[in-house]
């Protein structure tokens, strides 16, 4: 039994000496790393003063090129400005050079139309004339007709008349004249 307590009181130092030497490392680990941590910590700060400063530059940078788009875009707004009212100007002129034409081309016709209408209404009138004069010839002739006949059928009437007279004269002249004859006869 002391033979198990003096390897357990061994194994005791042993363990306690690994303890004491694994704390002495860790001692050491830690002394080491508290070094490389301050050189550590030193290049960080470096790297961070050097992040921050292109983070700086940067955005100097994309400020420069913000103003630069700005600018751009400002000029860009004020040409589509220029080329809208230049074109709008455009469009008014062709507008009313169109409206110009247009009442011109209206004007020009309704001048053919109007020419067109009194050329008709002028045939129409002399067409209208003619007829009228036809017929009023027409009429003319057939009232001389109509007279000429009327005096013919007068004189004819007339003729007759006095062919009828002559005839009763000559007739009663005969019968008078026939009795007469025989009355002197007896």
């Amino acid at each position: 039994m002391k033979e198990a307590e003096e390897r357990h009181q061994v194994e005791i130092k042993v363990y306690k000496q690994k303890v004491k030497h694994l704390l002495y490392e860790h001692q050491n680990s830690i002394s080491e790393l508290k070094g490389e941590g301050v050189v550590s910590n030193k290049l960080m700060r470096k790297e961070h003063a050097e992040l921050e400063n292109e983070l700086c530059k940067g955005m100097r940078t994309l400020k420069k090129n913000d103003q630069e788009m700005t600018k751009t875009r400002n000029d860009f707004e004020r040409q589509v400005r220029e080329i809208e009212a230049k074109y709008e100007t455009k469009m008014q002129m062709l507008r009313q050079e169109q409206d110009l034409r247009r009442k011109t081309e209206i004007h020009e016709i309704e001048e053919r139309k109007n020419s067109q209408i009194n050329m008709l209404m002028k045939n129409h009138e002399k067409a209208f004339s003619d007829i009228k004069n036809y017929y009023n010839d027409i009429t003319l002739n057939n009232l001389s007709l109509i007279n000429s006949l009327k005096a013919s059928n007068t004189t004819t009437i007339s003729a007759n008349n006095q062919g009828e007279k002559l005839q009763l004269h000559t007739y009663t002249r005969t019968s008078v004249h026939t009795h007469m004859h025989k009355n002197s006869g007896l």
